[in-house]
């Protein structure tokens, strides 16, 4: 599933790059249903990265729905040393 209105966060600390997606509870709920695992995280991650033609590969994702905020966060490591070109599983 792709989400149009995500909003990306993003720092580098101590040579980490790091990723926070955030989701509308709502916007997320629609698609997942309160479903809020680690691998639907992934999978929203590795579309988001995808959709925007970034070679990084995520790590530690983990995913933090925030109900009072009305708010969905993925957080992950985007590693980029010694990649090659990542196609996330298209031949």
């Amino acid at each position: 599933m792709i989400f149009n209105n995500i909003t990306e966060k993003r720092m580098v600390e101590n040579g980490v790059h790091r990723a926070i997606l955030e989701i509308t509870t709502e916007d997320y709920n629609k698609v997942y249903e309160n479903q809020y695992t680690n691998e639907v995280a992934t999978e929203i991650i590795k579309n988001h990265l995808e959709r925007r033609g970034d070679d990084g590969r995520p790590t530690n994702i983990e995913i933090k729905p925030n109900e009072a905020e009305g708010i969905v966060r993925i957080y992950a490591n985007i590693n980029y040393l010694g990649n090659d070109h990542t196609n996330y599983g298209r031949q």
